[in-house]
């Protein structure tokens, strides 16, 4: 992890920040020689894919062949 004082930040910063990103490397900033604040690279999350994003979550409670309510209650099949 590298160090600058706050001082030399004004003119440095973008340079600084595009230093940070391209060596994914967080800085530390001092005042007066104590850590004030770490600036550190952004992470960037991965697309999931729509289809399957739920894979693998789910828990079958039941019997999923038998209808929840016996035939001779429908209608139709009478």
């Amino acid at each position: 992890m590298s160090q600058i004082k706050i001082d030399e930040i004004p003119e440095n910063l973008q340079k600084l920040f595009t230093e940070v990103e391209r060596t994914q490397t967080p800085l530390t900033v001092t005042r007066e020689g104590k850590p004030l604040v770490i600036i550190s690279p952004a992470k960037t999350q991965s697309k999931r894919a729509a289809f399957g994003a739920m894979k693998g979550r789910g828990e079958i409670l039941g019997d999923l062949i038998t209808p929840p309510v016996p035939l001779s209650t429908w209608d139709v099949l009478s």
